[in-house]
């Protein structure tokens, strides 16, 4: 059993008791189906992405430029971003906003996410910084030593991202295709930059300039996968007008609540820009 530190130790807390209001489906914006298709089978020719670019865990890491308990956890993001065994990602929260300085990557949207694990893991709030990993356990964003230690345990039990995911590009175009036997999970797109700089110049980190890695912009459902093969095509084209430097394509499950539950596969694809 892994054990959680209890809320009391946490330098920041944010209870959100009202969760009756909550979109299941995370206002993610759906890739339309007018460049989102089902297609029989992958090309057997382009550039593979999924080799080299398949992570043993996912970590989401909740923070904000506000909250003065997070840059041990940004700087956590960073040293992983310079790996490639674990896919840590910044998801920016808006909560913090009101004190004086509006986060420049915060989204309501990633704030939603937040609460939602709040529900899988049956807590009353949310709280910064916090790291999610695999979608199964919630550590403090700042104890990178739980972090380190939930991903070795991961990996030693093969329990973590063992469900493999294709991705290859073929005539301006990009196929993800994955074919394990993983009932109701949820595809996703993650478009991320891999590094930004902020000058702070209010709230509780004013006067700090902050380097933040692998920071979110967006998050896109690419299709539903019942039992069975689940193959997707859309040109590259678009992805690139989203205006980012990497994506993440992640297959995540979800609970009998309609919340994020464990996260099976994942690839990282990020040299796009060259094709």
């Amino acid at each position: 059993m892994i054990i959680v530190r209890s809320e009391k130790t946490i330098g920041h807390t944010n209870m959100t008791n009202s969760l009756k209001n909550w979109d299941i489906d995370t206002k993610m914006r759906t890739i339309a189906s007018a460049f989102a298709f089902l297609v029989a089978t992958l090309g057997t020719q382009g550039t593979s992405y999924a080799s080299d670019n398949q992570p043993i865990a996912v970590v989401e890491m909740f923070t904000s430029q506000g909250c003065s308990s997070c840059p041990p956890a940004d700087e956590i993001v960073a040293a992983y971003a310079q790996k490639n065994h674990v896919l840590a990602l910044s998801m920016h929260v808006d909560y913090w906003n009101y004190l004086g300085w509006k986060d420049t990557f915060s989204k309501p949207e990633f704030t939603k996410r937040q609460q939602k694990y709040a529900v899988s893991f049956a807590r009353r709030g949310v709280y910064t910084p916090q790291a999610v990993v695999n979608g199964r356990n919630h550590v403090v964003g700042s104890y990178g030593s739980e972090i380190t230690d939930l991903v070795d345990r991961y990996k030693a039990s093969n329990r973590g991202l063992n469900v493999p995911i294709n991705a290859s590009v073929s005539n301006g175009t990009i196929n993800i295709s994955t074919n394990a036997q993983a009932g109701d999970a949820t595809l996703y797109i993650v478009y991320f930059d891999k590094k930004r700089n902020v000058k702070i110049r209010r709230g509780e980190n004013a006067g700090k300039t902050i380097t933040y890695h692998n920071v979110v912009r967006d998050i896109s459902t690419l299709g539903m996968m019942k039992l069975g093969k689940l193959d997707i095509t859309m040109p590259i084209a678009e992805l690139k007008s989203h205006g980012v430097e990497a994506y993440a394509i992640i297959l995540q499950k979800t609970t009998k609540h309609g919340t994020p539950g464990a996260i099976i596969g994942a690839t990282v694809i990020d040299n796009l820009n060259n094709s």
